[in-house]
């Protein structure tokens, strides 16, 4: 990620820069994890643990953060 957050970026150049960036910060091993999750590189969602004690895990799609998050900043 050499790229930086800049006011002046088009919408989907800071979308996508938000995104790489969470991958980075949300892969967090096992119980917080980025994969894909789709056939293109950057089909990526982070998946979490669904409920306590259970094997089922939930994906949130990382785009879909990202473009929550620039709406935020």
């Amino acid at each position: 990620m050499t790229a930086k957050l800049h006011p002046d970026l088009p919408i989907h150049q800071r979308i996508a820069l938000i995104a790489e960036a969470l991958a980075v910060v949300l892969d967090r091993g096992p119980e917080m994890a980025v994969e894909h999750t789709g056939p293109y590189p950057g089909n990526l969602g982070v998946y979490v643990i669904g409920e306590p004690y259970d094997d089922s895990r939930v994906v949130h799609q990382i785009d879909n953060i990202a473009r929550e998050l620039e709406v935020l900043l």
